[in-house]
């Protein structure tokens, strides 16, 4: 890969999975090797570690990694076979008036209104979903530090790998010129 999306390996650290699941991630792709994960698929796996024990997140997390070390995906690569890059920025207000700023910079870099929305809650959303089926979600939640919102963006059903450079890009013009 060329560094547009992280493997699930440098966004987990061993020692966190370790501490959640009591497991690190080279310990659990062992186990899920013999209860033939290579075959059983990602919805399959991640059930399995949960009847183990494992939170559902940690399940997740554990299974993209183990299909990653597999080769039986690469990273940005979802369970469905498409692919999806993300940004995110960090900014002083409040959720939905954040939101309502991001939605028309959005609007007219794509020519048209959002397809679906959501407000209130924890986390105001819009999306956007193009004639080729690839969306954009927007979401915006309480940041770290008071009075902040952290802007999360992602692409995604991109048809494949080569998308993921140009889409990355785009999104990170896009929460830069905010």
């Amino acid at each position: 890969m060329d560094g547009t999306v992280r493997s699930h390996a440098q966004g987990m650290a061993a020692d966190n999975v370790l501490a959640a699941t009591g497991r690190t991630p080279d310990d659990w792709y062992v186990v899920i090797d013999a209860a033939d994960g290579r075959t059983i698929g990602h919805t399959a796996i991640a059930a399995w570690l949960v009847e183990q024990g494992v939170d559902p997140w940690w399940a997740q997390g554990v299974t993209i990694g183990y299909e990653q070390s597999r080769g039986l995906r690469i990273p940005g690569q979802r369970s469905d076979g498409t692919f999806a890059v993300s940004a995110s920025r960090q900014v002083p207000g409040e959720r939905e008036a954040v939101l309502d700023l991001v939605v028309p910079v959005f609007e007219r870099a794509f020519g048209f209104a959002p397809t679906a929305g959501r407000r209130g809650g924890k986390r105001p959303s819009a999306r956007w979903t193009f004639p080729d089926r690839e969306t954009v979600l927007v979401t915006t939640e309480d940041g770290p530090r008071d009075d902040t919102v952290r802007i999360a963006v992602q692409r995604e059903r991109l048809t494949g790998p080569e998308r993921m450079p140009d889409a990355k890009a785009e999104l990170g013009a896009l929460l830069a010129s905010l």
